[in-house]
Formats: structure tokens, sequence, C-alpha cells
């Protein structure tokens, strides 16, 4: 068994690969440890991404496993039928025009076994072209969380120590398989329907202070051209109802029924409107208004009780929600944020 499978999709990628591989080569543990898992989504550029991976294919038969999607299904399906095939003790994600520093996979490595983590998370890098690589001032202290109990997972969930992007994190691909969980498809924000329900099921986690993952900030790239399509707010909030449909399905709702709602609830509504308004988007408010019911047909009450001063801002929206979705009260709610 390899120690990690490393789950890349890839894109009309071909610009980026070459970067992207050399860093996963180089990993300091070794290519005999690692299980490189790329997956071609459907590349429009006449076949220049299949040709690169399948070069890459042939110099590394024994370490990288290639995928041909028929389809486009965005990178969230593209890790989805990756993770059909990985085989490794654990799995990362690393998306084809980033990199990674070459002790990655040895450092993240060592601490799962070091603590027995089903979870370890690393900070990031930010690269901007022509500007060069910052480090994400969001830094992560260095940190053990174990879980043992109820209200320790509380406190974690909560604490949102653990960032719901796939990416910065090592996963134990046992504990995968038990949680059943795979990303959104077709759409971005695809991730938290993979990581969120993963917080119910980790034992242990690590975090790490190293800064270990490149994080190419492409402007010309599609993720960061669609984050300024208005539909794609409604592709983070159907993504978000995904996961609370997800949970209703699992035995956690019961006991943790306040935190999975505070989490819908924020991610679902509030989520919305701070998006568009750090954007700069004009909100659609007959949308947004079928998104208020929506919330108001899944939650009875709509509102928080544990967690009501946590939540001072959101709870304010949730009661204009609840008071009848005022259109104008919603409005200078927009405005304030």
């Amino acid at each position: 068994m390899k120690k990690i499978s490393v789950i890349i999709p890839c894109f009309n990628a071909v610009k980026w690969l070459p970067k992207c591989f050399v860093s996963l080569a180089g990993q300091t543990m070794g290519m005999d440890n690692l299980e490189l898992i790329f997956v071609n989504d459907a590349s429009t550029d006449e076949g220049a991404t299949w040709a690169m991976l399948s070069e890459l294919e042939r110099a590394y038969p024994e370490s990288i496993m290639i995928i041909d999607l028929p389809q486009n299904r965005r990178q969230g399906g593209a890790r989805n039928e990756a993770l059909k095939y990985a085989s490794g003790e654990y799995v990362a994600f690393v998306d084809a025009d980033d990199w990674i520093c070459d002790t990655l996979c040895e450092k993240a490595y060592v601490a799962a076994k070091q603590y027995d983590a089903d979870i370890v998370q690393f900070n990031h890098l930010l690269h901007f072209e022509g500007k060069g690589t910052i480090e994400n001032p969001l830094k992560m202290q260095a940190e053990v969380l174990t879980v043992r109990d109820v209200n320790e997972r509380r406190k974690m969930l909560m604490g949102e120590k653990l960032t719901y992007g796939c990416w910065n994190k090592l996963y134990r691909r046992s504990m995968l398989e038990k949680a059943g969980v795979q990303f959104a498809e077709h759409c971005i924000y695809e991730e938290p329907l993979f990581v969120y329900p993963l917080l119910f099921y980790v034992r242990r986690a690590v975090i790490l202070p190293d800064y270990l993952y490149v994080y190419r900030q492409n402007i010309s790239g599609t993720m960061r051209n669609d984050m300024k399509d208005r539909q794609t707010l409604m592709q983070h909030a159907k993504v978000q109802l995904a996961v609370w449909n997800f949970m209703k399905t699992t035995p956690f709702m019961q006991e943790y029924a306040e935190e999975i709602k505070a989490y819908f609830l924020h991610t679902y509504l509030y989520e919305y409107l701070d998006f568009a308004k750090r954007r700069d988007m004009k909100v659609d408010w007959e949308e947004y208004c079928k998104l208020a019911e929506n919330a108001l047909m899944e939650v009875q009450p709509l509102r928080l009780n544990r967690y009501q001063n946590i939540f001072v801002r959101q709870s304010t929206l949730y009661e204009i929600v609840r008071d009848g979705m005022d259109i104008e009260r919603l409005e200078r709610f927009y405005q304030e944020l």
C-alpha cells in the first residue's frame, strides 16, 4: 500500500502541469511512497492535457494513474472519480495550477502517524502572477485537536479551526470510506459537501504551522471568473443545502442539531449576502426570498438557541426572515454588512 494517494483534477492544464508535477515528483518522501491520480476533466485543448498526462504515466507507471472523463464534471466530479481508485493509507488533493513544497507529504504523513490523526491540516502560500508569493495572513497555529466526547466535538465544530477547503489537508482514507462523503459536482464551492461531514468522524486532527501548499491566484482561471457571476451565489447556496440534506441522513443530526443548524443557516442565508457584498454584486431579492422560504421550511423554529450570542448579526437576519422576508428590511441589512 502506498502511503499517500494524491488526486489532481486537470482541465486545460498544460500551462500549469509541469510545475505542479515537478513539485510532486520532488517530494522528500519519494515517488515510491506516492500514488498520483491525475484526472483529465474533459479538457477542450485538442488532447494536449491528455497527451501530457500520458507522458507522465509512461515515465512513472508504478506511481501514476491517469483517468480520462468523457464529460466535464468540474473539480468536484474529477475528485470523486479519482477517489474510487485511491488506495493509499492517506489521501491529499492538489489542483493542477498549484504546487506544493517538497516536504508536504513527508511532514503531513509523519504528523499523522505520530498522533494517529485522521486529518492533518497545514498553512498555505498565495502566489500572484508577476508579483510573487506571500504567506496567507490567516495563519493557523500548531495544535492537536482531540475529540473524546460530545462536548469536545461541539467545541471543535464551533471553533472552526479546521477549515472547509480540501487541498490544505491530509485525510485518512479509511475515514473517508466510513463517512461516505463526496464533492458536489458541476459547480464551484464544491468542497463543503466533502469536508464538513468529516468533522463528525474525526477523532484527532493535527494542525501544522508550516506553509506547505502554494495556491495560485489565477485571475484568468474559471474559478476566479465564475466568482463574479451571480449564479455562483446560488451554486454556493445549493451546495450548502446539499450539506444539510446529507447531514439529515447521518446519526449526528439529533446529537448536534444546534451546531448543524448554525452551520446551515450561516452558510445558506448569511454567506449569500456576505459574498455578494464583498464582490459588490447586486442581489436578486426575489431569488433570495426563495432561499429564505426554503430555510423556513427546513428549519423550525428558524432561530439559534445555544449560539445566539455568537451569531448576533446572523440572528438579526433570521429574525427578518421569520417576520415575513420584508425586502426593504433585507436591503437595509445588506447595506449595513
